[in-house]
């Protein structure tokens, strides 16, 4: 309502500019008859304006309002929501990270597990092939002396057989020995 003076003064300076400037009448003169129509013309306005659009344009303004607060309502639904989804997230990667952790710490546990067995097994075994290998040597060992054994009482049988048909000079016994090792290296190549 304070709009209604503030109209009413701008309409009679508009209609005192137009009197001067068709006939010459005083500027500051107020016309009360143009004041009452314009009056009525603006509040005749008003009423209808009052009645067929401010209605609808509140309306419209009260329907906007409403989908704004449901929408900032549903906005804040939904970043509840993904906040909540979030959360989750973090605990299950959380939850992921040590359950990986666990894996690692078992991978880790049985590998060394399994590295120890195959450090025992190895060593069990290296240990059996030493055994055997030392068995084997010893076998060998024996039989090497045994056929070393056979070969000089062979040889000492061969020696005395030759001892007893001949009288043994210098000379002869020299050869005996010569032929004597000539034998023994040739046993040994064999």
């Amino acid at each position: 309502m304070k709009l209604l003076p503030v109209m009413t003064g701008a309409f009679a300076l508009a209609g005192a500019a137009a009197a001067q400037a068709s006939g010459g009448e005083n500027p500051m003169q107020i016309d009360v008859g143009l004041q009452i129509w314009t009056l009525v013309a603006f509040l005749g306005l008003f009423f209808l304006l009052a009645k067929f659009t401010f209605k609808p344009i509140a309306q419209a303004l009260d329907r906007r309002s409403l989908m704004i607060k449901e929408s900032l309502a549903e906005a804040e639904r939904a970043r509840a929501e993904a906040k909540k989804q979030m959360d989750d997230y973090q605990k299950q990667i959380a939850q992921a990270r040590t359950e990986a952790a666990k894996i690692v710490e078992e991978a880790r546990s049985l590998g060394e597990n399994v590295r120890k067995e195959i450090v025992e097994k190895a060593g069990a075994e290296a240990a059996a092939l030493v055994q055997r290998a030392q068995e084997e040597i010893q076998r060998q060992k024996e039989k090497g002396v045994q056929e070393l054994k056979d070969t000089v009482a062979s040889l000492s049988v061969q020696i005395a057989a030759k001892v007893l048909e001949k009288e043994v000079n210098p000379a002869t016994h020299r050869q005996l020995v010569d032929s004597l090792i000539a034998d023994l290296g040739k046993l040994r190549r064999n």
